[in-house]
């Protein structure tokens, strides 16, 4: 830690990044570099007597109180080598501008704000954020925002929406005013506490220990031309078990979202409450179970599964990015049950909750060096998959509320190959499914066949939990 000195005069204390924020930097760099994949660009509506007066104030407000609006990073030299630095402005930026798309289509609308979103962010030296007010057609109007992903992740966006919400709602209705988020600064300190920590050595022991013991995993692709069977007849190896997948030249990505309906996640939520099964578990065993079909009912699955470590008070209202990524292996075997499946899923879950401080890009240089793959680019995982909880935006009536939405404004740009997210509509609760797919992988054709057998997988198992694993499987076969 050091100092810098500000154009301003004001001084202020330099940080590095954590472990979260330097694995998104490498991957951005590495897998998109000079593309806005680290562009986080969202919209919340609704339609309610609307004052406009009230929602800027209430955004300047919570502005104001998130101290990660006040982030900004630097380069400085460590050590004789250039890095990329982070610390608080004493003083948020705060601007607020007002946009009216009353009068222009919808689809009009969408498109200028996914315009904004692919606009780079100059990050260095200056504000991280896009705040804006937003009216569009028919009385719905609210707020498009756009964080950079090292400052905020969904996550945190959501947090700071239920605050800005709590503020309007306090000034329009006299709803009780929210808390304030938690500092940034004190979730940074203990994150950086955690590096040489005992929990820390003991993670890593764990993790060179599992990589070390453990069978070779082996990937299953979500391409019907599956990737695996091509790379054992180039290499000459019929046993291999991985693939090379590195594309950093080709980051342009498309989008695909699908709705689950309302009747039928209200199905998957109420049978999770009745067996108390975890919703993000039952979602993972319908894509594993899906993967699976596609690769000759493989047993053995793999993929990547995104973690938004917030355990405490301080990491829920702190804001950041607290994203880590780790791989999700699962063995279950055809005559296991869809409810003990389900329990399958959630111990190896577990298992990784437990050590799942530690950092992605250190666990998966330890899982290179102890198996055959040896080079990064070489994977077992054939994507990632993750899960947003609810988090409930306050709302002036159950009226105001059945009308409130989220937009997200995709940037265009991956990291990755293949982005799964499922998170709950704002209206109804409801279950989207979305995939965000790089487009040099043609892969679209593929995703619109696996979608529905991870749907139909999940609801097979909805309604009748006593079902196997294997007659699931022989249900969504591929013709």
């Amino acid at each position: 830690m050091s100092q810098k000195t500000l154009s301003s005069g004001a001084v202020v204390e330099t940080y590095p990044l954590t472990q979260a924020q330097r694995f998104m930097f490498f991957v951005a760099n590495s897998y998109g570099k000079d593309s806005p994949v680290l562009n986080i660009g969202t919209g919340y509506y609704w339609v309610d007597d609307f004052r406009p007066d009230l929602l800027r104030e209430a955004l300047e407000e919570a502005m104001r109180r998130c101290d990660t609006i006040r982030l900004r990073f630097c380069w400085e030299k460590i050590k004789g080598v250039t890095q990329l630095v982070q610390y608080l402005a004493p003083e948020s930026e705060i601007e607020v501008e007002e946009f009216d798309f009353s009068d222009i289509p919808r689809e009009e609308s969408f498109r200028i704000m996914k315009g904004w979103t692919k606009e780079l962010i100059d990050m260095i030296d200056k504000p991280l954020h896009t705040v804006r007010i937003i009216r569009l057609p028919e009385g719905r109007n609210g707020m498009y925002l756009k964080f950079h992903h090292l400052a905020f992740d969904g996550y945190s966006t959501k947090v700071f929406i239920c605050d800005v919400m709590g503020i309007y709602l306090a000034k329009k209705c006299g709803a009780p005013y929210p808390k304030p988020m938690k500092p940034y600064y004190d979730a940074m300190m203990e994150e950086f506490a955690y590096l040489d920590s005992e929990e820390r050595k003991k993670d890593r022991e764990y993790w060179m220990k599992t990589f070390s013991t453990d069978s070779e995993p082996i990937f299953n692709d979500y391409l019907l031309d599956n990737r695996l069977e091509k790379a054992r007849k180039e290499s000459g190896d019929p046993n291999r078990r991985y693939i090379s997948l590195f594309e950093g030249e080709h980051p342009e990505s498309e989008t695909l979202i699908y709705e689950v309906s309302k009747e039928d996640s209200d199905k998957i939520m109420e049978l999770c409450r009745e067996k108390s099964l975890s919703i993000p578990c039952v979602l993972m065993l319908g894509l594993r179970t899906a993967l699976s079909a596609f690769n000759k009912n493989q047993t053995d699955v793999s993929f990547k599964f995104m973690i938004n470590r917030r355990g405490s008070i301080l990491q829920k209202k702190s804001g950041g990015n607290r994203w880590h990524f780790y791989t999700l292996r699962t063995n279950i075997e055809p005559d296991l049950t869809f409810r003990e499946a389900v329990d399958a899923v959630e111990d190896a879950q577990r298992t990784v909750f437990r050590h799942c401080n530690f950092a992605t890009l250190e666990m998966y240089q330890i899982k290179h060096m102890a198996m055959k793959t040896g080079d990064i680019n070489h994977t077992y995982d054939t994507m990632t998959f993750s899960y947003h909880a609810p988090l409930e935006v306050p709302a002036e009536s159950d009226e105001v509320r059945s009308t409130m939405e989220g937009v997200w404004y995709n940037n265009d740009f991956s990291a990755q190959n293949l982005y799964l997210t499922v998170k709950h509509r704002a209206g109804d609760n409801g279950f989207e499914f979305i995939f965000e797919y790089r487009t040099f992988e043609d892969s679209r054709a593929d995703l619109e066949i696996l979608y529905p057998k991870i749907v139909e997988a999940i609801m097979t198992g909805v309604e009748n939990p006593d079902v196997t694993v294997g007659e699931i499987l022989e249900k969504i076969k591929l013709d």
